[in-house]
This record gives structure tokens, sequence and C-alpha cells, in this order.
């Protein structure tokens, strides 16, 4: 985030990362305390993740609305996985794929360079916006 206060980055996310965002929330929160997250809990870490993307001015697009301006987006997600070469990393084969791709084509609508992420899969992303793994440089 340092980056991103420094103006090294100019950060953009949008509604579908939130949305992916509450979901790894809910996921954790049984990993991790050994219960269901209840909606009250899943609002209170979604307050703090808009209080962060405020403090650090990164704007927030809607993806819906770009990919229903881009046309037929599914196929633009198939064309991203066409394009994509799968890589081994670590002893096993990562590749874009479904929600992925959508998060790949709704940066490149942001006209965002890069899409940084924590998911290896977007290694063997290619053409079009590159992938930053935050793994690798942080």
């Amino acid at each position: 985030m340092q980056d991103i206060a420094s103006g090294k980055y100019e950060g953009v996310t949008s509604n579908f990362m939130k949305l992916e965002y509450r979901g790894v929330m809910k996921e954790m929160r049984v990993e991790v305390g050994g219960h269901d997250a209840n909606k009250g809990e899943l609002d209170l870490l979604l307050d703090e993740l808009d209080k962060l993307i405020d403090d650090y001015g990164i704007e927030e697009v809607r993806a819906d609305v770009l990919l229903n301006q881009s046309g037929p987006w599914i196929d633009d997600c198939s064309e991203v996985v066409d394009k994509c070469h799968p890589v081994s990393y670590h002893n096993r084969w990562v590749t874009m794929k479904g929600a992925d791709t959508l998060h790949a084509v709704i940066a490149s609508l942001a006209r965002a360079q890069q899409v940084a992420t924590l998911d290896n899969d977007f290694r063997s992303l290619s053409n079009g916006v590159t992938p930053l793994v935050l793994w690798d440089v942080y």
C-alpha cells in the first residue's frame, strides 16, 4: 500500500473484487475461527476495506457497468483463457480460469496496466493487462 501512497502505482478496484473479498473472508472465518461469518461480520470487514480504499485514493469501478458496455464479456473471458499459457509454478501447473478471467477483463476495461493479485494462476496471463503477483514483490 505504500507504493500506492507514494504514487508508484495508481490504484483501481471493482465491486467484483469486493464480492470476491467477501467470499474469501467468509472462508477464512471458518478456517481460522471455526464458524461461518454472519452478515454483520462480513459487513464490518467490507467497511474496513472501503475505508482502506478511500484512505489510499483507490478508484472503484462498477464491474457490471464496464462489462455491460463492452459487449459479450464471456467472449472476452474466453479470449483470455485462449491466449494464456499454462505455467509450472512450484511443481504445479497454473492457468487462468473463470473468475480470474473476469478480473483480467475488468482490469483491462478499467484501463489498468497491471492486475495486482495473490493468485498464482495469474502467472499464466499474457497479452493485455500484465500480472503483478504480490508474493513476488512484497
